[in-house]
């Protein structure tokens, strides 16, 4: 490093907002924000895409003003390191993001393409948590250390960068060109070869259904989770349709069974192929059709006649696509009578596609040296080796040149002064009605018997899930109230068997309730249900009250995701929360699936050892799909003195 330039971590020259920007918003057809995620962000730009939301936060608006032409978006959760310049006042971001308010004393673009490479995308990957989707708190950005230039030079390294990057760009952009032709080729080639137009064949030309050419087969279908799955990986391979790929690319000649994707429309969407040949050792799962061609027909054939096909009209849903094995087997197959005329086509088409193959490799290996090129250029950029001698003498002589050390003084003494003028406004009172001569925090048994009516009346609201209703649930959606909203309720919940409780707390609450009149407690088969009361709304209205808007909306959000789950959903997933957090307070800050799930389950209650493993992982899957994913708030929810 230079003796002009300073390390320093992000926090000392930036404002990393998070905190308040992230519930889940109120969709509004006729809001003035669009919602974003980290998806959106690209290449330094914001991508408003035609699905995107337009949104209702008020909220929002108190922050708006902390956010200007300084302000970089980054991904934070997913797609980890994607940046844009905060260019459009009506958008607001979602989990997967954060606000970076940078110094007016830096370059913003400095900092963007700092983002941009390897280093800090690994820095944040090494410290995220999650394992099927990787999340990066703010403290691991704020903690994100680089070397800092002096500003001249800042903008000199930025305007080297872009004259590189615009060539690279360049030649990348006709590369990806050229790639595009390749697959409008090779779909010409597969349409003329099955219209009969690549060779003359001996034989007639007939259609079958693809229920006439092929035997179904079931097949072992084990939708394995995945320590199990890899167990057994060294001797079979495993299959789901994600797996089916480029035939070309993973193509066994010898194979017998034909796989296809039961994904369709989504494989279609991604310009990947429907099917692929296999051998006889393998597992798949529920997602994936397996099929065996009649004796008197090619199986070659059949693989490349569906990689030419639009499958569209075949497929059914439209959250999750699918191409049921009913309407696969509709699907007409046009082929010559003959085998050997089967076989002389597929030759035609390998003859003429192996040398878009060889082109293809040649243009993936291209792109894979230009990012390497790239990511090589800025590493030499951000370690101060990428100006020449002349143009750091240039760089000095600049009117606000000073040392890298001079500025970041400033910058903390800008911050300080911020700091400072924050620290004068009013801080909102907390939920705590008093303390004990302990300090420990009493909360009013109101607050969460006003959740309790609350959530009962969300069930009464909705017919088909007033069953479903039972004290249990609700001691498992106050759990995610106080440890995932952060909403204290005073409990102080143990490693039940039910999962996370605090019974003599809930009985307490109960109590309260039945005195004031706020819900009416029932007797069931099994445990307990509720219903409202005379002074259900004097209990939800007090309870609301006590809560910013946004803890509201954060509220209502979360009781309609368990709205439609029954006890046992609702304790799986209260349950992996509490695991997954006790793994975090302990100092595991990035457990994998499998230290999650037996601490949730093997390391909890016998009870548990009932329940199907393989749920606890669809749990965590189902957490980070909604974004219910501890940050370690809260205490360790221990065993209990007596265990059950």
């Amino acid at each position: 490093m230079r003796e002009d330039w300073i390390g320093c971590t992000f926090n000392e020259i930036t404002d990393i907002i998070g905190d308040g920007l992230h519930g889940t918003p109120i969709y509004n057809e006729d809001g003035d924000y669009y919602f974003i995620n980290g998806n959106n962000l690209n290449d330094g730009r914001i991508n408003i895409k035609p699905e995107t939301k337009r949104v209702d936060v008020s909220e929002f608006l108190k922050y708006q003003k902390k956010l200007n032409e300084q302000t970089i978006l980054l991904s934070i959760n997913g797609t980890i390191g994607n940046t844009a310049f905060y260019d459009n006042e009506n958008v607001v971001l979602g989990k997967s993001a954060c606000y970076i308010n940078l110094s007016s004393q830096i370059d913003k673009k400095f900092i963007r393409l700092n983002l941009t490479t390897n280093g800090f995308v690994q820095y944040a990957l090494k410290n995220a948590t999650g394992s099927t989707i990787k999340n990066v708190g703010l403290a691991t950005v704020r903690a994100y250390k680089i070397l800092l230039p002096p500003l001249p030079e800042q903008r000199a390294i930025v305007k080297k960068l872009e004259t590189l990057f615009s060539s690279l760009d360049a030649g990348v952009a006709d590369l990806k060109k050229a790639q595009q032709q390749l697959k409008i080729y090779r779909q010409a080639v597969l349409k003329k070869a099955f219209e009969g137009e690549l060779t003359k064949t001996n034989s007639d030309w007939i259609t079958k259904r693809f229920e006439e050419c092929t035997v179904s087969f079931n097949g072992k279908r084990v939708p394995l989770n995945r320590a199990t799955r890899e167990k057994r990986q060294g001797e079979f391979r495993y299959y789901g349709a994600t797996e089916i790929v480029d035939y070309i690319d993973d193509y066994i000649f010898d194979g017998e069974f034909l796989l296809i994707g039961e994904d369709g429309a989504n494989l279609l969407s991604k310009s990947k192929p429907l099917s692929f040949i296999v051998d006889g050792k393998f597992w798949v799962n529920n997602h994936a059709h397996i099929f065996k061609p009649n004796d008197n027909i090619s199986i070659r054939y059949l693989n490349a006649y569906f990689n030419s096909l639009s499958l569209n009209e075949y497929v059914t849903g439209t959250a999750q696509p699918k191409l049921t094995k009913f309407n696969l087997c509709k699907i007409p197959v046009k082929l010559p009578l003959e085998i050997s005329d089967q076989l002389l086509i597929v030759k035609e088409i390998e003859s003429r596609l192996s040398v878009c193959d060889s082109i293809e490799q040649n243009i993936k290996e291209s792109l894979v040296k230009a990012e390497g090129l790239r990511q090589s250029i800025l590493k030499k950029a951000f370690e101060g080796n990428l100006l020449t001698a002349k143009e750091l003498a240039e760089c000095k002589q600049a009117a606000d040149y000073e040392p890298a050390s001079v500025l970041l003084e400033r910058i903390k003494a800008e911050q300080n002064k911020a700091t400072a003028k924050q620290s004068k406004k009013k801080v909102a009172q907390p939920l705590v009605v008093a303390k004990t001569e302990t300090s420990v925090a009493k909360i009013s048994a109101d607050i969460h018997a006003g959740l309790i009516a609350k959530v009962i009346k969300i069930h009464e609201e909705n017919a088909a899930s007033i069953d479903k209703l039972s004290h249990i649930k609700c001691e498992k959606i106050a759990h995610l109230v106080e440890y995932h909203l952060q909403i204290p309720l005073g409990r102080q919940p143990v490693k039940d068997a039910a999962g996370p409780d605090d019974y003599p707390h809930l009985k307490k609450i109960e109590h309260r309730a039945k005195m004031a009149n706020y819900f009416a407690i029932q007797k069931k088969e099994i445990g307990y249900s509720y219903s409202s009361a005379k002074n259900s709304d004097k209990a939800i209205e007090k309870f609301q009250s006590a809560l910013s808007d946004e803890k509201n909306r954060q509220l209502n959000n979360l009781i309609a995701l368990f709205i439609k789950f029954d006890l046992e959903v609702s304790e799986i997933i209260a349950t992996t929360y509490a695991g997954w957090n006790n793994l975090i307070l302990n100092g595991n800050a990035n457990p994998s699936d499998e230290e999650i799930v037996y601490e949730s389950r093997e390391n909890w209650s016998e009870r548990k050892l009932k329940i199907e493993r393989e749920r606890f992982f669809k749990a965590i899957e189902w957490m980070h799909k909604n974004e219910i994913v501890p940050t370690g708030y809260g205490t360790v929810v221990p065993f209990p003195k007596k265990q059950k």
